[in-house]
């Protein structure tokens, strides 16, 4: 295995390995997360570490975007219910604080209602972003093959002509 090779981790994804170390530890990306794995022959690591391909790499990416979606679809309509239970208190607080215990010397917190509530939409927010990410990933192997496609075309066209 080399650097930036695709691999699968079984039950986890496949991603592709950002570092090698000499040791033979390995730093395997999935989706923005990293996975540290040890392949030397002794270590039961290798057996959960395999070779993948370009295609099961693309799947796999489209796979997470709508897992992603969803995810941020769900978040967003949790917190939009939320607030209706609070009736609205939720937004209303945002950004408001509170005292504990009627001591500054405690200091200020964010009210737990509000911070219910932004927590949920910052977790729809960083499941859109990474989606976001994936995409250009998967947009960037699309124009590569179109480049590709297309200058395999121009050197029939020589070869054409030439002969």
């Amino acid at each position: 295995m080399k650097k930036y090779d695709f691999v699968k981790i079984l039950n986890i994804g496949v991603g592709k390995i950002e570092n090698i170390w000499d040791n033979k530890d390995v730093q395997i990306n999935i989706c923005d997360t990293m996975y540290y794995r040890d392949l030397t022959e002794d270590r039961q690591d290798i057996g959960n570490v395999e070779l993948a391909t370009e295609k099961q790499y693309i799947e796999f990416i489209k796979f997470m975007i709508k897992e992603l979606n969803a995810k941020s679809k769900n978040k967003r309509s949790e917190a939009a219910d939320y607030n209706r239970e609070t009736n609205g208190e939720a937004t209303r607080r945002k950004g408001k604080v509170s005292v504990i215990n009627g001591n500054y010397a405690f200091g200020l917190c964010e009210n737990s209602i509000s911070q219910h509530h932004r927590g949920l939409l910052s977790d729809a927010k960083k499941a859109k972003e990474l989606k976001d990410k994936l995409k250009k990933e998967i947009a960037w192997y699309k124009h590569r093959d179109k480049l590709i496609k297309e200058a395999e075309k121009e050197r029939k066209n020589r070869e054409n002509n030439a002969g």
